[in-house]
C-alpha cells in the first residue's frame, strides 16, 4: 500500500511538472502579409534560426509556432520576398500580443510563386515553361490608364492598343485578332471556347488586379482550347490582412477622366472582403469619334471555416460604351489630322461573372478545389471594321448592326496529391462549360463622302437579316499533370508529363427562313482534341537553372467562323506544336537576374479565306505557319535607389503554306504585323534623400513589319532616335507623402507619329494612330490600418 501511494505521488509530480513546463513553453502566433498589396501571404515560413522549430502560414496567412523557450530571434521568409528578422523588444511584444508582419517584395527576384503553370502555387523556377509575372508593385507604380501599358512590359508580349481599351495581342504570334490567346480571371476563362473576342480584356477591371501571370507558348494541356500563343491570368485582389482603402482620380490632357476606389480587410477573424471599381469617361479626345465610358466593379469575400478549408465568392460587372471611329487613311495619318472615318460606329458591352470556389487541404499531401461559375455577356455594335466599299460607287458602302450574346454555366474540379515515391505529385481535374449563344446581324446602307473619305450616315434595314442563329456549346474536358524526380541521386532534375482531352459540342439552330439557308441548315457537330505536354527542369543551384518542354496547343473554329455566312465550311481545329528550351541565372550577389527562352512553334490547319473561281470565298484549313524566336528578360537592382529592366523578343513569323486562290500563294513570306524585334526597357530611380519619390524612363521599340501578305509594303517610318518602325519613350513620376500620392505619366514624350496597327486593302492603307504626347496625371489617397 505504501509503495502504491509513493508511486502515485511520483506520477502526479511528473504530470504536474509536465503541465507546468508545457504551460511555460511560449507560443508565437500571428499573420504575415505583403507590404505592397497588404494581402496575406500563404505558405510563408516562420522559424527560429539554428533550430528545427518552424511553422507555415495557412490559407488565411496566419501561423502558430510552438517554442521550447523564448528565442533570441525569429526569421520570416517567403519566396520572392526579403527575409525579415524579429528580435529584441519587438519579439517580446510579439510573444505577448502576436506578430503582424509585412514582408517587402524582392523586386529583381526570379523566385516568384506562380499558380498559372499548374493551377496551384509553385515556384516559378519549378515550372518547365516560359512564364512572366507582373507584380503588384509594378502595377501600382505604372498607374496604367489602359492595360497595354502594363502588358507591354512583359518580355515577348505586345498588346496592340486600338483605343478605348480595345486591343489585339501578340504572344509568339504576329499582331492578330485570331483566337490564339486565352484570357483568364483567377484561372477561369473569361469567355467560353467558341465565342472568342479579341477585345475580351475590355471586360476586365484593371484596378482589381493584384498581379498578372503570362504563360508564353501553348498551355492547352492544362487550360484547353485557345491557349496557343499564350495564356494570360489576371489574379484579383484578395481581402487584405489589415483594413485598406484607395481612393483616387486619374485624367489626362485629352479629356479622359476616371474616378476609382478599392478597399478591403477582415470583418472577422475568418471573414474578409475586398472590392472596388472605377468609372471612366472620355469625350472630345485627340481623335474624333473616340468618346467612351465604362463602369467596372469587382467584389470578393473569403471565408475560412478553418486553417484548411476556405470558401471564396467573387463577382465582376463591366458596362462599356464606345464610339468605333475606325482608322485614319494615309493622308489623315501623316497630316496628323486625327479625323476618324465615322463617328456613328459604336460598341456596347455588358459583361458579368460570378464564381464560388471551395478549397480544402485534407493533409500535407492532399488538396482539392471545386469552382462553380456563371457568365453573362452581351456585345452590341455597329462596327467600323465591317464597312465594305462598293467598287463602282465611291459614295456607297455596306455595313451591319449586330449583337452577340451568351450566358455560361460551368464547373472546374481539381485534386492535387503528393507521393513519397519519386518525390512526385499528380494534379488531375475535370472541366464542364455549357454556353448558350445567340447572334443576329442586319444590313445597313452607308453614305460616304468621296472627297474626304468620311462616312456621313447610314440607313438601317432591320428587315434585311444577314445572320440570325442560336448555338449551344458544351465544352467538357479532363486533364492531368504528373511531376516527379526520376533519379534519386539527381534530385534537382524534375520531369513533368501532362495531357488534356477536350470535347466541344455545337448545336446550331438557324433562325433565318429556309429560303435564306443556302447550305447553312441547323446541325450538330463536335470537335475532339488530345493535347500533351512533356517538360523537364533542372535546378543548378546558386540561382541558376534550365528547362525544356514540348507542348501542343489547339484552337477550334469559333461559332461565328462556322455559321456567320450562308455557307457552312467543313473546318477542323488548328494545331500548334511547340518546342522550347530556356533558363535563368542570377549574378552579382543576386542583384542581376537573366531569363531566356528559345522556341519554335509550327502551326497546322490554320484558317485561310480562299477565293473561288466564281469570286466567292470559302474558309479552309489549309494554312501552315512557322513561329521561331528568342525571348529574354533582364533585371538589375544594384541598390535600393536604382532598378533597371530590359526585355524583348527576336522572332520570325512566316507562312509555310498559305494559298488564297488557285493563282495566289504566299509560301515563305513574312506574316502581316510580325516585327522581327520588340523591346521594352525601363530605368527607375527612388532617391534615398527624398523618401516617397520615384522617377522612371521607359523605352518601347518595334521593328518594321509588313502590312500585306505579298510583302510589298513595309511599315518602316522613322521615329525616336532615328529608328525605323516604332520607337518612343514614356516618363513616369510619383511622390507619396504619408497617405497621399500624386503622379504624372508623360506618354510618348517626344510626340512621335506612329501606328502599331496598319491594314491594307483594295483601296489602300488605313492606320490606327497612337496617341500624340499625352500627360496622364492623378492623385490617390492610400490608407492601411491596423488589426
Amino acid at each position: 500500500m505504501k509503495n502504491t501511494y509513493s508511486t502515485f505521488l511520483v506520477a502526479a509530480s511528473i504530470l504536474a511538472f509536465g503541465v507546468i513546463s508545457a504551460s511555460a513553453q511560449p507560443i508565437l502566433r500571428g499573420s504575415i502579409y505583403d507590404a505592397e498589396s497588404k494581402q496575406a501571404l500563404i505558405g510563408a515560413t516562420v522559424f527560429v534560426p539554428g533550430t528545427a522549430l518552424r511553422a507555415s502560414t495557412n490559407k488565411s496567412g496566419t501561423f502558430r509556432l510552438q517554442l521550447t523557450t523564448a528565442p533570441d530571434s525569429v526569421a520570416i521568409s517567403y519566396i520572392g520576398f526579403k527575409t525579415s528578422i524579429v528580435k529584441g523588444d519587438a519579439l517580446k511584444a510579439a510573444l505577448n500580443d502576436g506578430l503582424r508582419l509585412a514582408l517587402t517584395p524582392s523586386e529583381a527576384s526570379l523566385q516568384n510563386v506562380v499558380v498559372s503553370a499548374s493551377r496551384e502555387a509553385q515556384l516559378r523556377t519549378d515550372a518547365p515553361v516560359a512564364i512572366s509575372v507582373v507584380s503588384a508593385k509594378m502595377l501600382d507604380e505604372t498607374k496604367p490608364k489602359q492595360l497595354f501599358e502594363i502588358m507591354n512590359k512583359v518580355p515577348g508580349v505586345m498588346m496592340v492598343n486600338l483605343g478605348n481599351e480595345q486591343h489585339m495581342m501578340a504572344i509568339r504570334q504576329p499582331f492578330t485578332t485570331n483566337s490564339y490567346f486565352l484570357y483568364m480571371e483567377d484561372g477561369i476563362p473569361m469567355r467560353a471556347a467558341g465565342v472568342f473576342n479579341h477585345n475580351a480584356l475590355i471586360e476586365m477591371n484593371m484596378l482589381a488586379v493584384s498581379s498578372v501571370e503570362v504563360v508564353k507558348g501553348p498551355a492547352s494541356s492544362l487550360y484547353g482550347s485557345e491557349a496557343v500563343g499564350g495564356a494570360v491570368n489576371f489574379i484579383t485582389m484578395r481581402p487584405t490582412a489589415v483594413p485598406s482603402l484607395k481612393v483616387g482620380y486619374q485624367g489626362d490632357n485629352f479629356n479622359y477622366h476616371r474616378a476609382q476606389i478599392n478597399g478591403g480587410g477582415m470583418l472577422t477573424e475568418n471573414l474578409g472582403i475586398s472590392g472596388g471599381g472605377y468609372y471612366a469617361l472620355q469625350k472630345n479626345s485627340w481623335m474624333t469619334g473616340t468618346d467612351f465610358s465604362k463602369i467596372s466593379l469587382n467584389l470578393r469575400a473569403d471565408y475560412s471555416f478553418s486553417g484548411s478549408t476556405k470558401l471564396i465568392l467573387s463577382g465582376a460587372w463591366n458596362d462599356y460604351t464606345s464610339q468605333m471611329g475606325g482608322s485614319a487613311d494615309s493622308a489623315g495619318f501623316y497630316n496628323r489630322s486625327y479625323q476618324s472615318l465615322a463617328d456613328f460606329a459604336y460598341r456596347k458591352v455588358k459583361a458579368g461573372r460570378i464564381r464560388a470556389t471551395l478549397e480544402q487541404k485534407w493533409d500535407d499531401n492532399n488538396e482539392s478545389f471545386l469552382t462553380a461559375f456563371y457568365r453573362t455577356n452581351s456585345v452590341g455594335q455597329l462596327p467600323s471594321y465591317a464597312f465594305k466599299r462598293v467598287n463602282n460607287n465611291p459614295t456607297l458602302a455596306h455595313g451591319q448592326i449586330n449583337s452577340n450574346d451568351f450566358t455560361s454555366y460551368g464547373v472546374i474540379a481539381q485534386h492535387n496529391k503528393k507521393f513519397d515515391f519519386l518525390h512526385s505529385k499528380i494534379i488531375a481535374g475535370i472541366s464542364l462549360d455549357y454556353t448558350p449563344n445567340s447572334l443576329w446581324a442586319y444590313y445597313i446602307r452607308l453614305d460616304r463622302n468621296p472627297q474626304t473619305g468620311i462616312y456621313t450616315g447610314f440607313t438601317e434595314r432591320p428587315d434585311s437579316l444577314l445572320t440570325s442563329y442560336n448555338a449551344y456549346l458544351l465544352n467538357s474536358a479532363i486533364y492531368a499533370q504528373y511531376e516527379f524526380v526520376p533519379v534519386a541521386s539527381a534530385e534537382h532534375l524534375k520531369l513533368t508529363l501532362g495531357a488534356r482531352y477536350d470535347r466541344l459540342d455545337f448545336r446550331f439552330v438557324n433562325n433565318l427562313p429556309p429560303s435564306a439557308w443556302t447550305g447553312a441548315p441547323s446541325e450538330q457537330r463536335a470537335f475532339n482534341a488530345f493535347t500533351p505536354k512533356v517538360g523537364a527542369v533542372y535546378d543548378m543551384g546558386h540561382g541558376s537553372g534550365a528547362y525544356l518542354n514540348y507542348s501542343q496547343g489547339f484552337c477550334p473554329p469559333t461559332i461565328s467562323q462556322l455559321y456567320s455566312g450562308v455557307k457552312v465550311p467543313n473546318l477542323q481545329p488548328a494545331y500548334f506544336n511547340n518546342y522550347e528550351i530556356g533558363g535563368w541565372t542570377s549574378l552579382l550577389d543576386e542583384t542581376l537576374y537573366l531569363d531566356i527562352a528559345l522556341y519554335q512553334m509550327d502551326g497546322f490547319n490554320e484558317l485561310v479565306s480562299y477565293l473561288l473561281p466564281d469570286n466567292s470565298t470559302e474558309t479552309r484549313n489549309s494554312g501552315q505557319t512557322l513561329h521561331r524566336g528568342i525571348e529574354f528578360g533582364l533585371t538589375y537592382k544594384p541598390s535600393d535607389e536604382w532598378f533597371f529592366r530590359f526585355g524583348g523578343t527576336n522572332a520570325l513569323h512566316q507562312f509555310v503554306k498559305y494559298q488564297t486562290s488557285e493563282a495566289v500563294r504566299f509560301d515563305g513570306n513574312r506574316m502581316v504585323g510580325a516585327p522581327d524585334v520588340t523591346l521594352n526597357t525601363e530605368l527607375t530611380y527612388r532617391p534615398s534623400w527624398l523618401q516617397g519619390l520615384r522617377v522612371s524612363a521607359e523605352w518601347q521599340y518595334i521593328s518594321p513589319f509588313y502590312t500585306d501578305n505579298a510583302n510589298k509594303y513595309l511599315y518602316n517610318d522613322v521615329t525616336l532616335f532615328g529608328l525605323r518602325g516604332v520607337s518612343f519613350m514614356n516618363i513616369r513620376a510619383g511622390y507619396r507623402v504619408q497617405n497621399f500620392e500624386i503622379f504624372l505619366n508623360a506618354m510618348n514624350i517626344s510626340n512621335e507619329l506612329y501606328a502599331t496597327n496598319v491594314t491594307r486593302g483594295n483601296f489602300g492603307a488605313t492606320y490606327t494612330p497612337s496617341a500624340p504626347r499625352l500627360f496622364s496625371f492623378g492623385v490617390q489617397y492610400n490608407f492601411a490600418g491596423k488589426e
